[in-house]
């Protein structure tokens, strides 16, 4: 992050702290959104938006792969001979098995497990069986690799798009940001997969406020933090939200050049529409939500530190932040559960953003531009 806005941030916060006050939205005015809306897994956004599918470390040296499947559409991604990242629908092309089973790993090929047609690294048909028995028209032809879709590497993750062109500056200025924080040279630990009974948007919904924290997490998190004080910028479609904690008060007494923000503070960066980056003081967390329907949720974490550990004293210092982590996620997960089970129950045909809760406003008007039926609307 430029020093610059790292400045300005602490100084908004040390004047929110002064003042006890907080970011709302410039209308001071609270929103409203219909339950229905939770309804909608927004397939859309998940075909026209790039969606953060692994971290560059996953794909570093040619023939090293991933599969993913969270958008609903069988991937397999990889790092090609020539360096170049290859995102491809894992499906071969002669009956449409997928191609590769594997989660991860690394390869000089990828073979179909039913038939043996085999795939090069970006793709390309190199090995058919019997080939000479499909010839003739409509037989095997050496363009029919697996299908491409788009892919790219923004601010340390690998992104794919599954309908059209990916535009390598869909991050904005965060792609900077992150690479500040170092994202993009940093190595993947601590890897968790859930599923949770509730949508995919109240799983994000539950992250983008601090109004919770005082109640939510009050024997775990909250004594670092404050009660409802939080930052909330809009960039593009995504956000970003400083957490701050009770200790950047003491920065107030040092000159500006010695602001260290990610020491005294959460940064929170939504990128739209899934993928959720929390900065902490040593290392970043990366969790994701994949939706499984409309009331059932795949989180995807992992931790991404400095260094891969090497030794036991390493690996123990990370698990022991994961669990932190994790059991502060599992605190909000459990309650966006319990919201779930409550819009289902018809007690609201709404549900109220307050103007501090703007970050939950912003998310749903974006969702709103993904869809024909606008949802959200000013109290």
């Amino acid at each position: 992050m430029e020093p610059s806005l790292q400045r300005q941030l602490v100084r908004r916060v040390l004047a929110h702290v002064e003042h006890r006050t907080t970011d709302t939205h410039a209308s001071g005015a609270p929103t409203t959104l219909p339950v229905a809306a939770y309804r909608d897994v927004v397939a859309t956004a998940f075909r026209t938006r790039p969606l953060a599918v692994a971290h560059a470390s996953q794909l570093a040296r040619p023939g090293d792969f991933v599969t993913h499947d969270g958008a609903g559409v069988p991937l397999l991604v990889s790092r090609a001979g020539d360096g170049s990242l290859r995102a491809m629908l894992n499906v071969c092309r002669h009956r449409g098995t997928q191609v590769e089973a594997a989660a991860c790993g690394s390869k000089r090929a990828f073979t179909c497990p039913y038939h043996a047609w085999s795939y090069g690294l970006d793709g390309s048909l190199i090995g058919v069986p019997h080939e000479r028995l499909f010839a003739g028209p409509g037989g095997v032809s050496r363009d029919r690799g697996l299908a491409q879709v788009a892919v790219a590497e923004l601010g340390g993750l690998v992104f794919v798009q599954l309908d059209g062109a990916l535009d390598v500056g869909y991050l904005g200025p965060l792609a900077d940001e992150l690479a500040g924080f170092g994202i993009p040279s940093g190595h993947v630990v601590c890897e968790r997969v859930v599923e949770r009974a509730m949508s995919w948007q109240l799983a994000i919904d539950v992250f983008l406020e601090t109004y919770h924290l005082k109640t939510a997490h009050k024997a775990s998190i909250y004594p670092l933090f404050f009660d409802n004080l939080g930052l909330v910028d809009v960039v593009g479609t995504h956000l970003r939200n400083v957490f701050p904690k009770r200790s950047i008060r003491e920065l107030a007494g040092l000159p500006e050049d010695q602001w260290v923000l990610r020491h005294h503070a959460n940064v929170l960066y939504h990128l739209f529409p899934n993928t959720l980056v929390l900065v902490e003081p040593d290392h970043s967390a990366v969790v994701q939500m994949w939706p499984l329907g409309p009331d059932r949720t795949r989180l995807s974490s992992y931790l991404v530190v400095p260094e891969a550990p090497a030794t036991d004293k390493a690996r123990a210092y990370w698990d022991a932040n994961a669990r932190v982590l994790y059991g502060a996620v599992d605190e909000d997960l459990e309650l966006g559960c319990s919201i779930q089970r409550g819009l289902a129950s018809g007690a609201n045909r709404e549900v109220m953003f307050g103007a501090f809760e703007h970050a939950l406003a912003h998310f749903h008007r974006m969702l709103d531009a993904c869809s024909t039926a606008p949802t959200i609307s000013p109290r």
